[in-house]
């Protein structure tokens, strides 16, 4: 979004939001909305099957609405905040995984409470406000302003999410990651993985390794990771290991070649159903990495750009030095990690209790508490 196109979006949403204060306010409605994807996935969800298993009658909204390029896709994009905008300004209960522009132009009314429940798990790659590189306008104005309560998954993660969503740190909840939970339920892994097989039947009985890694650069310049030649990995598996790409949501499904891999996962398919199926993890900076820990199995860590990507985004922590899993920086190193199996899992326990803290499979419990209750939504 250039700066014209922001100056023009901010004018209309704020005279909508204008006329939405004068309408009848529906304190009873629970507001879900994304940016990032069209399906309901992440925290969203987990929120989204706690809400419904609770208050079965209550009034849910979703707004999932990815962002659109050219010039119709931003037209097509904006004509559906002004939707957002409207139910940000009459419902009881906002809550939101990722910017999100009818949130940031202006201040909201006080019976609406919004709450940001980030797409990640932990604190790693910097982003937001708390990137090293300064945000270029018109992001470096509008982006990540009125949130009530941000919701992190633990102690040491609220400086940097307080800092990075713009939020005073003691309205940064450490509750918890509701997309967490699932981790802490045999029956919910259980059904993950027979939902995979059920897709893919010829993971069966083999060990399954994935492929996870998060992309490069911002908007539309967004890139694919470098480093995995996934052909030459897969000559060098044996027959009872299968490859699995899961690319990044966010990123052209073209990016990555697909050459090589048994399964091209849908981007857009839950990331924790196939955590709930692999073996092994390849990634890099991802996110997935606080939620494989949980499981305790191994994990590569293919960085061959390491020293660029501690200078843009940047880390809220020492990559180097805090990290669990194996780290590498080509397929050979990823090949040698897969065949000598030494992969080091006692410093799992500690990772997760400093990083996640709050994993008992109760956040979507401690959030409905906090935020639903058994009365009205985003009670103060």
């Amino acid at each position: 979004m250039n700066r014209l196109e922001y100056v023009l979006a901010r004018a209309l949403l704020r005279f909508v939001g204008m006329i939405c204060d004068r309408l009848p306010r529906s304190p009873q409605r629970i507001v879900l909305a994304t940016a990032r994807v069209s399906t309901l996935e992440g925290n969203l969800a987990h929120l989204h099957a706690a809400i419904r298993a609770r208050q079965p009658d209550r009034e849910i909204v979703l707004l999932l609405e990815p962002y659109s390029y050219g010039l119709r896709g931003k037209l097509s994009y904006l004509g559906r905040l002004l939707r957002g905008m409207y139910h940000l300004r009459t419902a009881g209960l906002f809550i939101v995984d990722n910017a999100y522009l009818p949130i940031h132009v202006a201040p909201h009314r006080a019976t609406t409470t919004v709450v940001q429940v980030w797409h990640a798990v932990g604190a790693l790659k910097r982003f937001g406000a708390g990137t090293l590189r300064l945000l270029e306008e018109p992001e470096r104005s509008f982006l990540h302003h009125h949130y009530d309560y941000v919701v992190v998954a633990s102690e040491i993660a609220r400086k940097p999410y307080s800092v990075a969503l713009r939020t005073p740190l003691e309205r940064v909840l450490p509750l918890g990651a509701p997309r967490t939970d699932m981790f802490f339920d045999d029956a919910a892994l259980a059904a993950a993985r027979t939902r995979m097989l059920a897709l893919h039947p010829g993971l069966a009985g083999r060990t399954v390794i994935t492929y996870a890694p998060t992309f490069r650069g911002r908007g539309r310049d967004k890139t694919a990771a470098p480093g995995l030649d996934a052909v030459r990995l897969r000559s060098a598996l044996p027959a009872d290991h299968a490859l699995v790409l899961k690319g990044h949501p966010n990123l052209d499904p073209g990016a990555t070649p697909r050459a090589g891999y048994e399964v091209v996962a849908d981007p857009t398919s839950e990331m924790n159903d196939w955590l709930a199926l692999t073996d092994i993890l390849i990634t890099d900076y991802s996110s997935s990495i606080f939620e494989f820990a949980i499981l305790r199995r191994p994990m590569i860590l293919l960085v061959p750009d390491l020293d660029a990507y501690e200078r843009d985004p940047g880390f809220f922590l020492d990559f180097r030095t805090e990290m669990v899993g194996r780290q590498v920086t080509d397929t050979d190193g990823v090949i040698a990690a897969i065949e000598d199996g030494e992969f080091d899992l006692s410093g799992y326990d500690a990772f997760v209790e400093r990083h996640i803290g709050l994993v008992d499979g109760r956040a979507s419990e401690r959030f409905m508490t906090r935020f639903v209750g058994e009365g009205r939504p985003g009670a103060r």
